[in-house]
């Protein structure tokens, strides 16, 4: 197997050509540069792409594919957008509003070098503040069966380099990569308008049908700046989630026990509105977390590509 691969970069945007700019210029000075940068920009204006251009200009290995597209709708449209551009063998969804350490590529690279029957990774996001254990504790124990997540714990605790990867069937999306064949067997779902579980929908389903060759890797890292351009009110953030959460497990549910686990999940999706409501004096966390409740209640899962999901 050759040691080299082509490696494409991907970054969604809309309306942060600030953040997007510091984004670029972290690709800009890697190790290894992708072979490819594809920006997907939904904006109205063209700030964004003056940004990007001025930053390439000089020219270089790394070739720029600039798609502006009002018409495009929503990130998971734009990473379909891409994933059906990208010329690399690996294609790696980026944030926006994010900065790479300068060996992220490289790190990303070796693993699908070193393990090779790995079919897609995401990295750890390095400046995230230290969870409490109280709320790790609770995390934990609201999320069972096939809502466990392993990137809790993990997220803002690597350092150094040599981390084994780690197996899981959530990737996080903002720091994802995936060998091109992934995409040729499992669709983005725009058809569901999902955002904040959009990452876990496609990795649970990739792992579905490929089967647990998905990892997370510790020595691939970035800091997330969450730009608080485009970020929804408290209350809409809760009613998208719970809502977001029925649709996953109604495309996923085989047995009594995934119900179980999906009713115990909303007992501790309560409580965490219950918190933000309090926390940010926001009541209206409380009504997004009902609202939420009755738009899962009356979702009909629509299929994927005109067929069933994955």
């Amino acid at each position: 197997m050759s040691l080299y691969m082509r490696l494409t970069a991907v970054i969604p945007t809309r309306n942060r050509p600030g953040d997007l700019g510091k984004a670029v210029a972290s690709v800009c000075d890697q190790t290894r540069l992708p072979d490819e940068l594809i920006v997907v920009d939904q904006s109205p204006g063209n700030e964004s792409r003056l940004v990007v251009e001025g930053l390439m200009q000089g020219g270089g290995p790394m070739r720029l594919d600039y798609v502006h597209d009002t018409a495009i709708s929503g990130l998971v449209d734009a990473k379909r957008v891409a994933a059906g551009r990208a010329g690399g063998d690996v294609v790696c969804f980026l944030e926006d509003d994010i900065v790479l350490e300068a060996d992220y590529f490289e790190q990303i690279e070796r693993g699908f070098v070193e393990r090779s029957e790995m079919l897609g990774c995401c990295g750890v996001v390095t400046n995230l503040p230290p969870l409490p254990a109280f709320y790790v504790g609770l995390f934990r124990l609201f999320h069972r069966g096939m809502f466990a997540d392993r990137r809790v714990g993990i997220h803002g605790f690597a350092s150094g380099r040599g981390h084994a990867l780690i197996a899981s069937d959530y990737l996080s999306g903002g720091l994802s990569a995936y060998r091109r064949e992934v995409f040729e067997s499992v669709p983005f779902d725009i058809a569901n308008d999902l955002f904040m579980t959009e990452d876990i929908d496609f990795s649970t389903r990739a792992v579905r049908c490929f089967g647990t060759r998905f990892y997370i890797n510790p020595n691939a890292r970035l800091a997330h700046y969450m730009s608080p351009a485009n970020r929804a009110a408290v209350g809409a953030r809760q009613r998208r989630k719970v809502r977001e959460f029925f649709v996953f497990y109604k495309k996923r549910r085989e047995r009594m026990a995934d119900a179980a686990n999906f009713l115990w999940l909303l007992c501790g999706l309560a409580i965490e509105a219950c918190f933000a409501a309090v926390r940010y004096r926001r009541p209206a966390a409380l009504g997004g977390y009902a609202a939420g409740l009755l738009d899962g209640l009356r979702w009909r899962v629509r299929e994927v590509g005109g067929r069933k999901s994955v």
